[in-house]
């Protein structure tokens, strides 16, 4: 019985560390993530246009908001393992919603 909690226990702590080792750090995402927007985006775009905060939907970890003030941008909602799942544009700053 010592070895099955000894095995169960290891399982537990490979399965814990390899979740963290697969997303990174949360600055590991971002700075994918804004590196992906000045790809995308190209032009003016920089990595310093980039913020990051929690994301309050289930399943995902954080959003991180690209955007020059006078350009626009994105959105990158970004899962608990660090895939970016959706993006929504952001209008520039002083825009009006229709």
């Amino acid at each position: 019985m010592p070895v099955i909690a000894l095995v169960a226990a290891a399982g537990i702590i490979g399965l814990s560390l390899g979740r963290k080792a697969l997303r990174g750090t949360e600055t590991d995402v971002i700075v994918q993530t804004a590196a992906r927007y000045v790809s995308e985006v190209g032009g003016n775009a920089c990595i310093t246009d980039c913020t990051a905060r929690p994301a309050v939907s289930r399943g995902l970890w954080l959003v991180v908001s690209c955007a020059a003030p006078a350009q626009g941008g994105q959105e990158y909602f970004i899962d608990r393992f660090g895939a970016v799942r959706h993006v929504e544009p952001v209008p520039p700053q002083g825009a009006v919603s229709e």
